[in-house]
């Protein structure tokens, strides 16, 4: 088994900010995998992980309007997702799980409903198409980028 260090970085989705977004987390892979196939999952985790924190940022905005006591309960659902999906993770060397990031982001969109009163669909919640994010993954290894294929 191999452990990759994955780092990701975007330009900030607010235009005032002029820092990028960056984002870390740890795969565990097996050493024969193909690249491809490791490209793949990469950018579906990355995917779900990006979709959670810009889930938080969103609805945080909409908490601080909202100010039921129900958002006290979607508040804590969110703070426990935030800190699964943060950088930090890396630090005490724990991996990020696909299953693990779709049970919050559906707690999120539960607690959501009953906090602001709305459906998920109404809320926007749903993540987007990113099929061809998966397009433009490189990894890299001791400085050489690896083949696809």
């Amino acid at each position: 088994m191999v452990v990759l260090h994955v780092k990701t970085a975007w330009p900030a989705a607010s235009p005032s900010a002029k820092e990028e977004e960056e984002e870390e987390f740890l795969y565990e892979c097996a050493a024969s995998a193909p690249v491809a196939d490791v490209a793949a999952a990469l950018g579906a985790l990355a995917g779900l992980q990006a979709h959670l924190l810009a889930l938080c940022r969103r609805l945080r905005a909409r908490c601080a309007d909202a100010g039921a006591a129900a958002a006290g309960e979607l508040e804590r659902a969110l703070d426990e997702a935030e800190a699964y999906a943060s950088k930090e993770q890396v630090q005490h060397n724990r991996f990020l799980s696909p299953r693990a990031l779709r049970e919050h982001i559906k707690n999120i969109e539960k607690k959501c409903a009953t906090a602001l009163q709305e459906s998920p669909e109404a809320s926007c919640l749903q993540q987007s198409s990113s099929e061809d994010k998966n397009d433009k993954i490189q990894l890299w290894w001791a400085g050489k980028e690896l083949a696809m294929g």
